[in-house]
């Protein structure tokens, strides 16, 4: 091995050659490397530190052989090391990140640079336990910084207060965490000129009162926390805790607690009249007349003022079918005295033309779009219908009438019909971005692609729609086109859009890195506790799951399709075999194969060109102002993705993801069985049938299907049949019969019928042969 100590010029230009890395001269710093190498070849540090450069122009294959070989050539350099850690970093690949800095540590161990760098790693992969013993070695290597901090505290400039204040609160808010109360508020209190967040200080002393119990003190602060933003639940909600009344809106409560609920909400509508929220809240917990003289009162407020969320606002009242029935009469009577008053003031000809006003819509209108959305709910279609058709009638041009008619005929089935009424109130107001993104959304679902990117795209830009979408992170519009592709058997189209909400996940986790070392050092500590909270959540987002789930179900089709092509080529090939020699079917074979790697090339250079030419038929068509040159999508219709060998392998990497961060969801369970039972892992599919009934319990149909598929499966075969450890059977088969509760799988179906009605509720052939 050469040797790895350069000369005092030579050393002098590896120091430059580090500068101009840090200075971003990337161009320059490869000259430099280039001068050394041509003397030193074999020097480790600068092939690694010429891999760093190469790295950062985007050359990445490049850059790993440089640095793979800076290391062969000196694999004791802390350099070598840390410099390979930074390029894993700069791929996301963190875990081999943090290995190589910890070579590089083992070498060097007190290298500032690289524990930070560690450190960053460290709270990005949330190991809590190394970051701590990394950050307390920093502390070990510059204690002075100690005394620095205290010198802070005393002396704060006049341009960093917000930044002190927010530093203060975090010690608050670390306080009351621990339980702390008395230390927290005597904190706030000591330091109440320095921090600037007066609201966040009142909010925080109010809650640490409610948690000790000084109900006064934290009833008082609520008051006035509720005089400066009358409408904040979370204000309202404790004020009733300090009050000692239950929080939750359907929580029993006494006749003490809800006349003094009531005396409250009084005054407050008296000292707020136009809180919407006080005028709300009091329909939660009053009952009979009072409740029916409330719901009118705030009833009347909406339709006097055309506030079309009148259902919205009250539809969770609907929990309660008393004040269920309550409201529909309410609405009823209101409806009959509005189309009474139209009919009067038109025989006195003192109304005007409604149609052809766009001021002002009739009472009877907007009581009919309620009902409507009333009956709706109740699964009503054909009264909310003609509700609506009347209200049209009547007022054709307001848009909220004909987005409703979408919803009501969503929720009966209709998309075609859900589609056109979408796209008709999209027609009313085409600069409304949101009824251009609900008509898109109801155009998917009608299973309408063309008219739907259309329709979105009429909010990108010129030329770029697609791109446009993706860069603007619009899950929705992913989600629902990869799930009208799926509908449509297109699954690498549909791969495309579900694989692309994943991607934008990613991105949202690794945008966090940044932040670690911005928000310590910017102060901004209690936005930052918030910010990695959110991020530990990341993927339990509804819209990750839908993608996932479409992903899954779209890999689970590839899986059936590859399994009857494989089955096909086989039958096929066993009727032939007995007319060939075993030299001819060799030869057959290599023959076929060729033929077939032929088509499929002469087939994706065709697709290419189809693409190409329609791209630039429509860049032509639509492009006004020239755009930014793009690197063209390599797969744009997924083939690429639907080509995968192993589709029930890249369908268990989603199912892990989603087991483990939504394993609350009853679908994740039954994606998790349908993917484990095909790939033939009977505990992992028990495990999914365990986990669903603990969800949902047997009165669900899904967990009850799941159950009736394993154990057909497992009574009608073997151990050796199905290629499973004698072991793992005997242990499933005991959780079978556990599952069965000791009955036999006929009397467990019949059971389960007579206790729920399972086999009336669970839809589709599959239900219907099993439970019959």
């Amino acid at each position: 091995m050469a040797s790895q100590e350069l000369p005092g010029k030579d050393a002098a230009l590896f120091r430059t050659l580090v500068k101009l890395y840090e200075s971003k001269q990337y161009k320059k710093g490869i000259k430099t490397a280039d001068q050394i190498l041509k003397k030193y070849s074999e020097h480790g540090e600068t092939l690694a530190m010429k891999g760093l450069l190469l790295n950062s122009l985007g050359k990445r294959e490049e850059a790993y052989e440089y640095t793979r070989n800076g290391l062969k050539a000196n694999l004791k350099s802390h350099v070598c090391w840390h410099v390979y850690g930074l390029i894993y970093r700069g791929d996301s690949n963190y875990d081999e990140a943090i290995k190589c800095y910890k070579n590089a540590l083992r070498i060097e161990r007190d290298n500032l640079t690289i524990l930070r760098d560690l450190a960053l790693l460290q709270v990005q992969m949330r190991d809590t336990a190394g970051f701590l013993e990394t950050r307390q070695q920093i502390l070990k290597l510059k204690p002075e910084v100690l005394g620095a901090y205290e010198q802070i505290q005393e002396e704060v400039a006049p341009g960093e207060a917000y930044e002190h204040s927010e530093m203060l609160l975090y010690k608050a808010q670390l306080l009351e965490a621990s339980e702390q109360y008395e230390a927290a508020l005597a904190h706030m209190k000591s330091h109440e000129d320095d921090i600037v967040d007066k609201l966040g200080t009142r909010e925080m002393r109010a809650r640490i009162f409610l948690k000790m119990q000084r109900f006064e003190e934290s009833e008082q602060l609520y008051r006035e926390l509720l005089a400066i933003t009358p409408d904040n639940y979370r204000y309202h909600e404790g004020l009733r805790a300090s009050m000692q009344v239950p929080v939750d809106s359907c929580a029993p409560l006494t006749g003490d607690q809800r006349s003094r609920l009531q005396s409250l909400y009084a005054e407050l509508a008296e000292t707020f009249p136009r809180s919407a929220a006080v005028r709300r809240i009091p329909l939660d917990f009053l009952e009979g007349q009072d409740f029916e003289s409330a719901a009118e009162t705030h009833a009347q407020h909406f339709l006097r003022r055309e506030i079309p969320s009148l259902f919205s606002d009250i539809k969770p009242l609907y929990r309660d079918a008393a004040k269920q029935e309550t409201l529909q009469l309410l609405l009823e009577r209101l409806h009959s005295s509005a189309q009474a008053s139209s009919r009067a003031a038109a025989d006195s000809g003192t109304t005007t033309d409604t149609t052809n006003s766009s001021e002002s819509y009739d009472a009877a209108v907007w009581t009919k779009l309620y009902l409507a959305q009333h009956y709706d709910h109740l699964g009503n279609t054909k009264r909310a219908v003609e509700l609506l058709n009347e209200a049209i009638q009547l007022a054709p041009d307001l848009i909220e009438l004909h987005t409703a008619m979408a919803k009501v005929l969503k929720h009966a089935g209709d998309a075609q019909g859900a589609a056109q009424a979408a796209v008709k109130a999209q027609s009313l107001d085409l600069a409304d971005r949101y009824l251009n993104s609900t008509a898109a959304k109801y155009l998917f679902r009608a299973d309408r692609v063309s008219e739907a990117t259309r329709m979105a795209a009429r909010f990108t830009k010129d030329g770029e729609q697609a791109n446009n979408l993706y860069d603007m992170q619009c899950t929705w519009y992913e989600i629902e086109c990869g799930s009208a592709h799926l509908r449509l058997h297109e699954l690498g189209q549909a791969l495309k859009k579900f694989l692309a909400v994943h991607k934008h996940f990613e991105d949202f986790r690794e945008d966090q890195f940044d932040f670690h070392s911005y928000c310590t050092r910017k102060m901004t500590l209690r936005s930052y506790m918030q910010m990695l909270e959110m991020q530990d959540n990341l993927y339990h987002n509804l819209a990750y799951s839908k993608a996932a789930w479409g992903a899954i179900d779209a890999y689970l089709q590839l899986h059936a399709s590859l399994h009857r092509s494989d089955s096909k080529d086989t039958n096929s090939a066993d009727s032939s075999a007995g007319k060939l020699t075993p030299g001819e079917r060799k030869k057959q074979k290599q023959r076929q194969r060729k033929e077939a790697q032929k088509q499929k090339k002469q087939d994706e250079e065709q697709k290419a060109k189809e693409d190409s030419k329609a791209q630039q038929q429509q860049a032509q068509q639509q492009q006004k102002v020239p755009a930014a040159k793009r690197d063209q999508d390599p797969d744009p219709l997924g083939k690429e993705l639907a080509s995968t060998s192993d589709p029930l392998g890249e369908a268990v990497k989603l199912v892990c993801m989603l087991r483990d961060n939504a394993g609350d969801r009853m679908r994740t369970h039954e994606e998790a069985f349908e993917v484990y039972l095909l790939r033939g892992k009977l505990l992992l599919a028990l495990q999914a049938v365990k986990r669903a009934l603990a969800l949902s319990g047997s009165s669900h149909h899904a967990p009850h299907l799941m159950t009736v598929r394993l154990c057909q499966l497992i009574q009608g075969s073997s151990a050796d049949k199905l290629q499973t450890n004698p072991l793992v059977w005997q242990i499933i088969k005991e959780q079978i019969d556990e599952l069965l509760g000791g009955s036999s799988l006929e009397q467990h179906c019949a059971r389960a019928s007579t206790a729920s009605g399972l086999c009336h509720c669970a839809q589709g052939p599959l239900a219907a042969s099993i439970c019959s």
